[in-house]
């Protein structure tokens, strides 16, 4: 932990120079990915804009007549928080029904695109962005764009729209972790039971393997162990009956092939005697009778026998979850000797207190979370279904079971015990965020607001109820708030650092 700590901690202070703001952020040099200079003695405005799968950030010198902007545009997907890396960007002021135009037909740099307006008039414009790439063609707009008739007056006016407690985490920092943000919103929050649970196998996904016949155990592997894959048909065990007083397993292939070959040759025999009339009708049909019999017998026991013995073969494609003898032990006919899980479903079994027994009867869906993983599981998601619930108390701890049979996925593991939240009837609507969003320092609550592309608000909350991946937010936010909702402990960092002197940085 300490070193992720150092780590963070490092990037952070690579990264923080300035206050920034909602419209104007103080100049920090973007030469390394446009070729161009920075305007490190004014403050640069910027425009944040949103589509359902892109953040538009673009920063610039404040538009002043006569003199070039250029806008680092930087192009965000926001389902993976990745830059764009490839795709043409045109920008343009408009006004009426004239403007200007620019565009690029690449990234200057991964996420990056740099185009360069010169305004011939002072004003109020709208400013228009189109993005064409491998994922489509989209259109941003931000209106009331100025345009200054001089520096001094651009200046004075940038300098007004500072605010201040602002946290600057650059889009190139955020491009390289695991980051995200979303919107607070309104939704039905159901009420939430918390407990917790166990991962247990389902009853139709764990097929019991018994020994056709009594003799002793001999694996085809070393590998016949609990975890391993197989398929159906594959063998897993050998019994043999060599070394044995009574090996009762060649005994019965030597008398079943033996009576084959016996009651095959009979019914040949009568055959040609029937032809013939030496034999009657009823004589005939009896040597036959024996004949399908002994057929039919040695069929079957010569189906798995081998040269290593009688063949226990898996009975399904899945995993073998359980095995219960060794190699060379002696087994019984009729004894469990493994099991092979299906690996198809699980069910997750929850505790319920006898205090929420009313609610017993409205429990429809469950949250759930590993002990070994951050993610938060939904049985309506993994395709379950609630199937039972208990009938009494258990008196050791007063709980009674609620069963979901849920599908498996790979990083399910049968055994495995769980926090529970227990979802029952829906109640009002709330303002939630995701549980990742939220940060605690010594009982105090906050979260970060994005308040411009690069530049975040710290916003202490008040927390209501909880359902394991959501949680109610009762004051700090409103709708509409943009958090963060994945990475909030290296922008905790970047605000931390912020108390240091400030230094110029490029990116």
């Amino acid at each position: 932990m300490n070193k992720i700590y150092l780590i963070a901690l490092g990037l952070s202070l690579s990264i923080i120079s300035c206050k920034p703001a909602t419209t104007g952020h103080e100049g920090h040099s973007h030469d390394e990915v446009s070729g161009g200079a920075a305007h490190v003695d004014h403050n640069n405005q910027t425009v944040t804009i949103f589509s359902d799968k892109t953040e538009v950030f673009a920063e610039f010198h404040p538009l002043v007549v006569g003199q070039v902007s250029k806008f680092l545009t930087h192009l965000t997907r926001l389902d993976t928080y990745r830059p764009y890396t490839e795709g043409k960007l045109s920008i343009a002021l408009v006004k009426g029904n004239s403007g200007i135009r620019k565009a690029v037909d690449a990234p200057s740099s991964p996420g990056i695109f740099t185009p360069s307006l010169k305004p011939k008039a002072a004003g109020l414009y709208t400013l228009v962005i189109e993005v064409d790439s491998k994922y489509g063609k989209e259109r941003f707009e931000a209106k009331n764009i100025k345009v200054y008739k001089s520096e001094a007056e651009a200046s004075k006016a940038i300098a007004a729209m500072q605010k201040e407690n602002q946290t600057s985490f650059l889009k190139e920092q955020a491009w390289k972790i695991d980051f995200g943000t979303e919107f607070v919103k309104h939704g039905i929050f159901n009420k939430v039971i918390k407990t917790t649970g166990e991962l247990i196998a389902s009853s139709n996904s764990e097929i019991r393997i018994s020994a056709k016949s009594a003799g002793i155990i001999h694996m085809p592997s070393s590998d016949i162990v609990n975890g391993k894959t197989v398929k159906k048909g594959e063998p897993i065990f050998f019994i043999s009956g060599d070394g044995l007083t009574d090996n009762s397993l060649t005994s019965r292939f030597i008398s079943a092939r033996s009576e084959y070959e016996r009651t095959q040759a009979e019914y040949k025999r009568a055959e040609s005697l029937r032809t013939d009339q030496i034999i009657s009708e009823k004589e005939f049909n009896q040597a036959k009778a024996n004949f399908e019999k002994a057929d039919i017998n040695f069929k079957l026991i010569s189906k798995n026998y081998s040269s290593k013995g009688i063949k226990v073969s898996s009975p399904a494609t899945g995993y073998v979850c359980n095995v219960f003898v060794k190699e060379g032990e002696y087994v019984e006919k009729g004894q469990v000797i493994g099991i092979v899980d299906r690996n198809s479903t699980l069910i997750l079994k929850a505790d319920l207190y006898q205090k929420h027994l009313t609610q017993l009867s409205k429990i429809h869906s469950a949250n759930f979370k590993l002990p070994y993983r951050d993610e938060i599981y939904n049985t309506d998601a993994l395709g379950g279904k609630l199937i039972a619930y208990g009938r009494d108390i258990h008196e050791d701890d007063y709980t009674t079971p609620v069963y979901f049979e849920i599908n498996k996925v790979p990083e399910l593991y049968m055994g495995s015990f769980v926090d529970v939240y227990l979802q029952s009837e829906s109640t009002r609507k709330v303002l939630s965020i995701s549980k990742s969003a939220v940060l605690e320092d010594q009982s105090i609550f906050y979260a970060f607001v994005q308040t411009e592309g690069e530049s975040y608000e710290k916003r202490f909350i008040t927390l209501g109820s909880d359902n394991g991946k959501e949680i109610e937010i009762t004051s700090g936010l409103k709708e509409g708030d943009r958090v963060v909702s994945k990475g909030a402990y290296f922008v905790k960092l970047a605000s931390l650092a912020g108390a240091l002197p400030s230094h110029g940085h490029d990116h």
